[in-house]
């Protein structure tokens, strides 16, 4: 596989570093500095401008299975990737901080020639949002463009998702499709127990997340939370979490940008001031909160605001860091949990890259969830779907048309069906074979 990455700033730098050792990888990047920061990479290596079209097709771009535009300016991603797209190129990424461009962590715009767009802030914004909300869920990934998830969460000594499988009460249209306990993964049958300890991963329709939250975190109350910086992640950060019924502070130093959020989010109180102000802290009660997010575009203030808000006695505190090697920094001088865009950026398109068109993520050591489409020759079409599943698979999602079915012992898969299957690695290739042709006589 040929990947061009434009852009070798912290995420193009990663992302070269992690795909180089597997796949033929080109960086382009006006900077010669940046340039020669990749010299230990196994990369090709051009000096140029990303949205130079005659650059790209000397580059060799129309023999790109996949185009990554993560350049610092979303003009020059956005004309890197329809420039890519007319020129052949089928798979294009689009980095996009501007939030006239987007309004959610990843959008499909193939209609303009960019396959997905992906704003860093709006993806790390939804992973701290998805921490507090459910805080035992360790994963949580989109299937079917958002309207079913795989969710993997911990159970806790006294949750009520222990015991028999076939004796849970979750919610409908939820499903247990596999067990990881300890460095092994179970594909679970009715009677197997769920243990404290225990990962599950579950398949489920979108529209049941808040139920199976309600049934793991039976504690509704609202909670008090401080946000310290007003702009894209502090913004998008109080608009998710004012439907969540959070009692809300907003911290930002502006004014002019104060009386924007103010008229933007009825049930946040926006405070003028600077998070690292004690007065100000302290006159607001953080010591009361039960998290703090520190999330303004400087490194050095979030710092030490979550560290003053720790001190005064604020319960979890989460940090920004844009230098994704200053988050173990962080962490290690009082920091609950420190994110950085440019991290979770690197880590989403990885998975997109990684996955291909079939396998949608990794879940653990040796197992996967597939993507299939049945067509009418298939051998499954027409069958009984969990009986057909070979040993170390499991039957996790169909999407029909639009609608997600979480499936039942009885289910049938259909011409057209999209299907989704939890598998280990030695079971892949049966899982493959059901999706093949049926042979004549």
């Amino acid at each position: 596989m040929q990947i061009f990455i434009t852009g070798a700033g912290e995420v193009g730098f990663h992302l070269a570093r992690e795909l180089s050792s597997a796949f033929d990888v080109t960086v382009i990047d006006q900077s010669s500095k940046a340039c020669q920061r990749l010299e230990g990479v196994d990369a090709q290596v051009l000096q140029g401008n990303a949205a130079d079209a005659q650059l790209l097709m000397e580059a060799g771009v129309q023999e790109a299975d996949i185009v990554v535009a993560v350049t610092g300016n979303d003009e020059v991603n956005i004309i890197t990737c329809i420039t890519a797209s007319h020129l052949g190129v089928e798979r294009t990424i689009a980095r996009i901080s501007n939030p006239d461009y987007i309004d959610q962590p990843m959008k499909d715009r193939k209609q303009i020639g960019i396959g997905l767009m992906i704003c860093p802030e709006l993806v790390m914004a939804e992973r701290i949002v998805t921490d507090l909300y459910f805080p035992t869920i360790l994963e949580r990934r989109r299937l079917a463009g958002g309207k079913g998830e795989l969710i993997e969460l911990k159970v806790e000594e006294g949750a009520p998702l222990l015991g028999p499988i076939g004796s849970l009460k979750l919610p409908e249209n939820c499903k247990v499709a596999a067990i990881k306990r300890g460095e092994e993964i179970l594909i679970p049958k009715k009677e197997d127990p769920v243990n404290a300890g225990d990962r599950l991963i579950l398949t489920c329709d979108a529209r049941s997340v808040p139920k199976l939250r309600r049934l793991v975190h039976e504690e509704t109350a609202s909670h008090k939370v401080m946000i310290v910086g007003g702009g894209v992640v502090g913004f998008y950060l109080a608009k998710w979490l004012e439907k969540m019924d959070f009692d809300l502070k907003l911290v930002e130093i502006d004014n002019e940008r104060c009386q924007d959020l103010a008229g933007e989010l009825p049930d946040t109180l926006i405070l003028n001031g600077d998070g690292t102000d004690i007065s100000l802290i302290k006159g607001e009660n953080v010591g009361s909160m039960d998290a703090v997010f520190s999330v303004t575009g400087i490194d050095e203030k979030n710092l030490l605001c979550s560290l003053l808000a720790k001190q005064l006695g604020a319960d979890k505190i989460v940090a920004r860091v844009d230098r994704s090697d200053y988050i173990d920094l962080f962490e290690m001088v009082g920091v609950d949990h420190a994110i950085s865009p440019g991290r979770v950026t690197v880590e989403a398109v990885l998975r997109l890259i990684k996955g291909g068109d079939d396998t949608i993520v990794q879940v653990g050591e040796g197992a996967e969830v597939l993507e299939f489409r049945a067509e009418k020759e298939a051998k499954i079409v027409g069958k009984n779907a969990a009986e057909k599943m070979p040993k170390g698979a499991i039957l996790g999602m169909i999407m029909r048309g639009n609608q997600p079915v979480i499936p039942s012992p009885e289910t049938e898969v259909k011409d057209g069906d999209r299907v989704y299957i939890l598998s280990i690695s030695e079971a892949v290739s049966k899982v493959e074979a059901l999706f093949s042709p049926e042979k004549g006589p």
